[in-house]
């Protein structure tokens, strides 16, 4: 699967790939430690971490993107660098096809999803943190006696639900787009998401008339570009 050019994202729960092959990128994700990459020389690897890193893969501490690579001003030290690198990458897209400078918000939709405001001027400006779907049924799950962790196989379209999976799933996913909606109430401004709940919460959001620039591969992107900018100095 390693090509001429591979980038690693290690995160909480998955990990994320970038492989070049010619001219194309080839975006995947995986289990982390992933067994059928256990052969494979991971010290060429362009990587970062926000999750444990494990020892057997013998990643090079040189080829790791850490906070300071990112170009955005204002960013704290404890800052995540998946937040970093997907507010970067969302940051250089949308100057390059709007003419009104604005502001923007990046969502990512993780296990934690993020959200996190960047100035027209490339200001990081705060944000919030929420557990993502899979988190919050997981929490009720673990958190009372009575109630399993259900399987997400569709998101129920009643408002009411009689089944407790169902009912638990429906008040998850309300909450976080009562989030988006409120944040876009609140802010007027244009909205960037990745992550892997994205597509679900983005298939509720038809509903709606808000309008939200999807980009999977946010942070992936972000670190491909800074890598470039730190090789090319």
């Amino acid at each position: 699967m390693f090509s001429e050019k591979n980038y690693l994202m290690i995160g909480n729960t998955r990990w994320h790939w970038a492989s070049k092959r010619k001219k194309d990128w080839k975006y995947f994700h995986t289990s982390p430690n992933p067994i059928e990459f256990k052969d494979k020389d991971y010290s060429q690897l362009t990587w970062a971490s926000v999750g444990s890193v494990p020892e057997n893969i013998k990643l090079c501490p040189s080829n790791k993107i850490n906070l300071d690579d990112v170009p955005l001003i204002n960013l704290p030290p404890y800052l995540g660098i998946d937040r970093a690198l997907a507010s970067w990458s969302a940051y250089k897209k949308q100057s390059s096809f709007t003419s009104k400078e604005q502001g923007l918000i990046v969502i990512d939709a993780g296990t934690i999803m993020s959200v996190t405001k960047i100035t027209k001027k490339g200001v990081f400006a705060g944000g919030q943190l929420i557990s993502g779907l899979r988190l919050q049924l997981s929490s009720m799950a673990n958190g009372s006696l009575n109630l399993e962790n259900p399987v997400i196989k569709t998101i129920p379209i009643e408002t009411f639900q009689h089944e407790t999976k169902n009912a638990m799933i429906k008040g998850a996913i309300n909450g976080l787009l009562g989030l988006i909606i409120k944040l876009l109430e609140e802010t007027k401004l244009p909205i960037w998401m990745c992550g892997g709940d994205a597509p679900i919460i983005l298939n509720e959001l038809k509903k709606t008339n808000i309008d939200i620039n999807y980009c999977p591969n946010l942070v992936l992107e972000g670190m491909i570009d800074i890598d470039q900018k730190i090789n090319s100095i």
